[in-house]
């Protein structure tokens, strides 16, 4: 199934920033959201993390499994993470790539990534796209057991200008 909502029409705002001093990345994004009014958005992280905490979602018994607590010097390889709503408060959704030194790999560098549950800044620089308009809200999505985005079925059929496979 595919669903779909147009998120800015009325333009989007783009904003560059910085955390620092330990500074938790999901309450800080949480934060500008707010002060912002951000109702949907986009952002990319780069720099460095003293601590970041990683989950993995278990599809077939639909729940999260413990998360793997790293705390050392991780420097963003790549972070991206989106803005929406749940239940009357912003929802930060976060990936990140992260490389550390580790004398015991091939090339004394081990990558760790996934989706980070937390994440505490050294220094990270972020640039964050507002998208104006309508905002996105989450909702529990019963067919994974996870809070998506509560969006339109995308229209099928005649007119719609999707082909649907015969």
């Amino acid at each position: 199934m595919i669903t779909l909502q147009h998120v800015n029409p009325s333009g989007s705002r783009t904003f560059m920033g910085a955390l620092t001093n330990g500074a938790d990345i999901h309450a800080a994004m949480a934060q500008v959201a707010r002060a912002q009014n951000i109702g949907a958005g986009a952002f990319e992280l780069l720099g460095g993390l003293t601590e970041a905490e990683f989950t993995e979602y278990d599809f077939i018994k639909q729940e999260r499994k413990p998360a793997l607590k790293f705390t050392r010097a991780l420097e963003i390889v790549a972070g991206h993470g989106t803005l929406s709503w749940l239940e009357h408060e912003p929802f930060v959704h976060l990936h990140l790539v992260c490389s550390f030194r580790d004398e015991s790999a091939p090339h004394g560098i081990s990558l760790i990534g996934g989706h980070a549950a937390r994440a505490s800044a050294f220094a990270v620089e972020f640039t964050l796209t507002a998208f104006d308009g309508a905002p996105v809200h989450r909702a529990l999505h019963a067919g994974t057991g996870l809070k998506l985005w509560n969006l339109s079925p995308l229209p099928t059929g005649e007119g719609s200008g999707v082909r649907v496979k015969q």
